[in-house]
């Protein structure tokens, strides 16, 4: 998944499937599973926010325990959106049953099943909800269209794993609208259609968009299986794509094969949704990638390059997280726990691989790329909690670190194995590259790690110690070491070894950094991480202040609402003049302030000008960032 603050949202051998049953299946279950349950799903209230469902369950008569999905594979939390579950009923033969909520596990559901029954029918609706300030997976349809999340309207018996019991699904969508969806189709008929049956995991795993305004784009038809661009938007000139856009995406195709030389999907589908009425989200799936932006984003230069990395990410999670899942976090069904302490790998190493990805495919240049490596830098050399919070911590501590506020990221610490992992496994390249005179690279180990055989969605989990031994199968060291100073310090620096390591340097300087900039075009706040310490929204509302930076130490803090820079009403351009202008003037940048209807007078020591992090090319040293970088396929594979 790509995180919603934005630091950015299965073939394998019937051995695998068997290893994984075991591995994620505490105790097998003492009975069969239960036959096919039948779901249909009725979306024709769409454009009202409100989802039907009906579900059939094959039953015995006594106790029965009905589960709502909590843990969702993409999310690492226990954020199924049951608060706006609602309508709920169960009936057998016509007559109401009465149901129970547990009274400690809010996603179960007790119902006893009366003597003679064999069939239970439940109903339920699902309310849609408009985006908000917060992650809110209710926040998924509109007027013109919606993504179906299956765990929104699912429940499922207590016993059994996801992947041994099958659903039967169907939808009802709006007359007139269209649908997309890495599912299977049965059979399909107006607005109807009926998708073939398959187990719930799968199930959970493959949404459908469906809208007013979709169309389809075919990438890369020479790369088997098929992969395509499904567009959905809220009007129609949204859904046409630049054909420059669209190669760029079939060279993305063709860098990925090349790059895991496999493919642990039948088909692969991004869908692709441009709406300001729906959360923006980047969520992986075996077989597609849930992928949400505001509609201009492909119309605005600034919003594109933010952007650029989305597909590379998701679609590289379909091998890293998808087929290969760590231990911890591949449990039996969707109510166990999720351990997270290799999120740094799960989301780490695919945000690295993503950006060498989105290079190669040319969706950014190398020199943006090298523009977003030293912007993670230098946010990273400024986190004044790593001085307490190892970025380890920051895995482990994932299900509640997602849901944490901007407010404080910089003392508190956020997601921060996205945005870090980015520099270690910059490392591991660099380093692989040092010790092999450049005959190995980070390319080897998704060769060997992603291996085939293809074919239909499956699980292979993996430990820290797999990781460390393909890493000695590519090159030998003392990785184990390698990785755990990196992961487990408190130190106060970033680990710029692979920039260092791959022929460059962090240097600082007043020229706008190509991200830095973009962010600050599309958010219209100001980022003064690298210069006072500070990060400010349009209106002045501090969003972030780092501990012992100028900023700070003259009494700054979040939430505090800046109305004048040197007796000037506030703006984002003349807060930047002002300090750019430090350098040259030995006066206290003077900030007045709103906390909480009480006005405040703060001077900042600061003379340094604006400060931005740029890499710079030290001669003389082979350069492993830029050969990472290079595309691996000739223009005809495109």
């Amino acid at each position: 998944m790509t995180n919603a603050n934005g630091t950015r949202a299965v073939c394998c051998s019937l051995l695998f499937a068997a290893c994984f049953a075991l591995l994620a299946t505490p105790a097998r279950a003492q009975n069969p599973p239960p036959g096919p349950i039948s779901i249909a799903v009725d979306a024709t209230d769409a454009p009202r926010r409100v989802l039907h469902a009906k579900l059939q369950f094959p039953v015995k008569p006594g106790p029965l325990t009905l589960y709502y999905p909590k843990w969702m594979p993409a999310d690492h939390s226990p954020d199924g959106p049951i608060w706006n579950l609602a309508g709920l009923h169960f009936s057998a033969g016509g007559k109401e049953l009465p149901w129970q909520q547990d009274l400690v596990d809010m996603f179960a559901f007790n119902i006893d099943v009366p003597a003679g029954v064999s069939s239970l029918d439940a109903s339920l609706d699902f309310l849609l909800s408009p985006p908000g300030p917060t992650i809110d997976f209710s926040a998924s349809g509109a007027a013109k269209l919606f993504i179906l999340m299956w765990n929104q309207v699912t429940l499922y018996p207590k016993g059994w794993p996801a992947n041994q019991i099958t659903f039967v699904p169907s939808l009802t969508i709006p007359a007139g609208w269209k649908f997309n969806t890495a599912l299977p189709v049965a059979s399909h008929s107006d607005n109807s259609v009926k998708f073939s049956p398959v187990k719930l995991d799968i199930l959970i795993d493959s949404p459908v968009q469906a809208g007013e305004f979709t169309r389809v784009y075919q990438l890369n038809p020479a790369i088997k299986p098929p992969h395509e661009l499904d567009v959905l938007s809220d009007d129609a000139w949204a859904v046409d794509i630049s054909p420059e856009l669209v190669e760029k995406y079939s060279r993305l195709v063709a860098e990925a094969d090349a790059l895991y030389r496999s493919h642990h999907y039948r088909d692969y589908h991004f869908l692709f949704t441009l709406s300001d009425n729906v959360m923006g989200l980047g969520q992986e799936h075996h077989e597609s990638s849930d992928d949400r932006v505001p509609q201009n984003t492909l119309i605005d230069p600034n919003a594109l390059l933010l952007e650029s990395g989305l597909f590379p990410h998701e679609f590289t999670h379909s091998w890293n997280g998808q087929f290969r899942r760590p231990e911890g976090l591949a449990t039996a069904d969707f109510q166990q726990p999720m351990k997270g302490e290799l999120l740094w790998t799960y989301e780490g190493l695919t945000e690295f691989l993503g950006e060498l990805l989105t290079a190669r495919s040319g969706l950014n240049t190398p020199a943006q790329a090298r523009e977003q490596f030293a912007q993670i830098a230098g946010m990273l050399e400024r986190r004044a909690g790593r001085r307490w919070r190892s970025l380890q911590n920051t895995a482990n501590a994932a299900q509640i670190l997602y849901f944490s506020v901007p407010q404080w990221t910089s003392y508190r610490r956020s997601v921060d194995f996205y945005p870090e992992s980015v520099l270690i496994w910059l490392d591991v390249d660099a380093t692989i590259r040092k010790l092999t005179n450049g005959r190995r690279s980070i390319d080897d180990f998704c060769h060997i790690f992603y291996a085939p055989p293809d074919g239909e969605p499956v699980i292979k989990t993996y430990t820290f110690d797999d990781l460390v031994s393909t890493l000695n199968q590519v090159a030998p060291n003392d990785w184990r070491a390698f990785l755990r100073e990196r992961l487990d310090s408190t130190g106060p620096n970033a680990p710029l070894g692979g920039i260092t390591g791959g022929g460059w340097k962090l240097v600082y300087n007043d020229e706008p950094n190509d991200y830095i900039a973009a962010d600050d075009s599309v958010s219209g706040g100001a980022d003064f991480t690298s210069s006072i310490g500070l990060r400010v929204k349009g209106d002045g509302t501090v969003v972030d202040a780092t501990p012992g930076m100028a900023a700070f130490e003259s009494g700054i803090s979040p939430y505090l609402k800046i109305v004048a820079v040197n007796g000037r009403q506030f703006s984002t351009d003349e807060f930047k003049r002002v300090v750019r202008e430090s350098k040259s003037n030995p006066a206290a940048i003077k900030l007045t302030t709103m906390n909480a209807g009480s006005l405040e007078t703060h001077e900042i020591q600061y003379h340094d000008g604006n400060r931005y992090p740029h890499l710079e090319r030290v001669e003389g040293t082979p350069d492993y960032m830029d050969e990472a970088l290079k595309s691996l396929t000739p223009a005809s594979a495109h």
